[in-house]
């Protein structure tokens, strides 16, 4: 009887073990798929569970990218920071993106965190400046700003992927999976501001996704093509493994 009870400690240990280096193995700190209807809130998928704060026009289309989307009408999706959330370098934001006819003069803010100021990123569409253009930009803690940006890249009603990096060493931008900008820059960007998605823009976004590595091609391939590994709560799998245990004994 001992050594059954051992035993079954000892499976149930490792399985912890198990389920909580997969938590840890998913880089995923931010997730809106846009799959459900939503009115003040939406759910995050990843295990962090930092639900958005909807504010203005902002509505569930059922004619997203992969499933649901949301359909901006110039409202914004807002997200307290955490630590989570805030890597000093070492990020990862994607999406899929469908403006509506960008008008010119314009600068839409697609997702940024206290941009301008020290500590900040942005992705944007840039029709001011430059022509259609996709903007990827970081202000590190030194405020020294840099961009990844590419002009005529943007495409009126058309869905696109967009994916920025940050390693520390280079940001990069692609869209539909292809590197368009590499830039070398360095320093930190965990100023502590909320995050924002969506500053007058109009359009669709789907699939929003944060991750706390500078994902490489070969993956960010796979999420463009919906080939993602399911986030775990360790918490909940702690616990549920925690009580089979005790079952057995």
């Amino acid at each position: 009887m001992k050594k059954f009870v051992f035993a079954s400690l000892i499976i149930g240990l490792l399985f912890i073990i198990c389920q909580i280096s997969f938590a840890v193995d998913d880089p995923t700190i931010l997730w809106y798929k846009f799959d459900k209807d939503f009115k003040n809130e939406v759910e995050d998928s990843s295990a962090f569970k930092h639900n958005g704060i909807v504010s203005g026009n902002v509505e569930f289309d059922k004619s997203g990218k992969i499933g649901g989307a949301a359909r901006f009408k110039g409202g914004s999706i807002k997200v307290p920071i955490t630590d989570e959330l805030n890597p000093e370098q070492n990020l990862t934001i994607e999406f899929w993106v469908r403006p509506d006819k960008v008008p010119a003069s314009t600068y839409w803010r697609l997702i940024h965190k206290g941009w301008v100021a020290v500590g900040s990123y942005i992705c944007g569409i840039d029709n001011n400046w430059m022509a259609m253009g996709y903007t990827w930009d970081v202000n590190n803690m030194n405020n020294v700003r840099t961009d990844a940006n590419m002009a005529n890249a943007v495409q009126n009603e058309t869905w696109s992927y967009y994916t920025g990096t940050y390693d520390g060493k280079n940001i990069i931008l692609y869209i539909d999976g292809k590197e368009l900008v590499r830039t070398p820059t360095n320093g930190k960007i965990n100023g502590s501001y909320e995050i924002v998605i969506s500053e007058g823009f109009m359009g669709m976004m789907d699939e929003i996704r944060f991750s706390n590595v500078a994902l490489q091609p070969d993956e960010i391939a796979k999420h463009m093509a919906g080939q993602t590994i399911k986030a775990v709560d360790p918490r909940s799998k702690l616990a549920t493994t925690w009580s089979a245990v005790k079952s057995n004994i």
